[in-house]
């Protein structure tokens, strides 16, 4: 069995045609896509419903998550392995946009956990968006 077939069902998804290709095309990157740069990435055509769709179920399967980094389209990236299931994402990293080559990365190592709220108050999700310049960038101006 592949690798990208073991995650799939590691995560209860069936193995099909365009979950492994759109699969892949995570694993080949280490920003996060939105759906046009999935669109952009597909060595072969995928109709907008079932990109969609597979985005979708990968997501409510706890093996991709949403990030809102000010731009104007919904990025997704994977989560880190075994960190995600079903019924609860544990996304609560930093994510990080660079400004010159407009990728957001995801950075596992730094941890947003905001413990204390005031009364009266639950938390469902938290996120922590840095904006700056990444490491590849800043390795090319130097």
């Amino acid at each position: 069995m592949s690798n990208a077939n073991h995650t799939l069902k590691k995560h209860n998804l069936k193995s099909t045609e365009s979950r492994l290709i759109i699969l892949d095309i995570f694993k080949e990157n280490t920003h996060a896509l939105s759906y046009n740069d999935i669109e952009s990435l597909l060595a072969v055509k995928l109709d907008r419903v079932t990109v969609y769709r597979t985005l979708k179920s990968f997501e409510e399967n706890g093996l991709i998550h949403q990030i809102y980094d000010g731009s104007t389209q919904v990025k997704y990236a994977l989560c880190p392995a075994g960190s995600c299931s079903s019924h609860q994402h544990k996304d609560s990293h930093a994510h990080f946009r660079c400004d010159k080559c407009d990728k957001t990365f995801c950075l596992s190592d730094v941890v947003s956990s905001i413990t204390a709220l005031p009364e009266g108050y639950q938390s469902k999700s938290q996120s922590v968006f840095i904006q700056g310049i990444c490491k590849v960038c800043n390795h090319h101006v130097n």
